[in-house]
């Protein structure tokens, strides 16, 4: 994702060209699917207004929260999807060294793009620092369950 794109770009993305058909999307959501494909294209006429309180539906229909990645950004904020937790299916070394590897492409990743800055290496460089986001999440998240003791028991 580009930051120099629109809401409106997300949005259009977001409604034609993800895996499902604008129908079964509007239909998931419970509107008409001629108002969900006008509301994602460009407003030069023929596109309408995609009302807020559609976001959040469109989003889970889809499985894509680039335009609430979008918002976050531009708002100084950094996004980063809250793990779902059942306790570590693994030992705790696993869930370290998984963390030293995403840590590791980040590091890659991002030397990469600041000796070559071209966008196909900055979406490489943001999708590995995500990555190391996403993986503090988890060992945060599992972390704070340890300190409390409430870690479930594999037997």
């Amino acid at each position: 994702m580009s930051p120099y794109t629109t809401i409106k770009n997300l949005l259009y993305e977001t409604i034609h060209r993800g895996k499902k058909p604008v129908e079964q999307i509007a239909d998931e959501m419970g509107i008409s699917a001629n108002y969900l494909y006008r509301a994602g294209m460009p407003l030069d006429g023929s596109g309408v207004k995609f009302p807020l309180e559609y976001l959040v539906p469109l989003m889970r229909t889809t499985r894509n929260y680039n335009i609430l990645k979008h918002l976050a950004r531009l708002c100084g904020f950094i996004l980063v999807r809250e793990p779902r937790f059942k306790g570590f299916k693994g030992d705790e070394i696993d869930m370290v060294d998984d963390y030293q590897h995403a840590a590791t492409r980040a590091t890659h990743a991002l030397k990469l793009f600041l000796s070559e800055p071209t966008s196909k290496n900055y979406e490489k460089a943001t999708a590995a620092l995500n990555e190391v986001l996403e993986q503090s999440a988890r060992a945060e998240r599992y972390c704070h369950k340890k300190a409390k003791g409430q870690l479930e028991l594999d037997i």
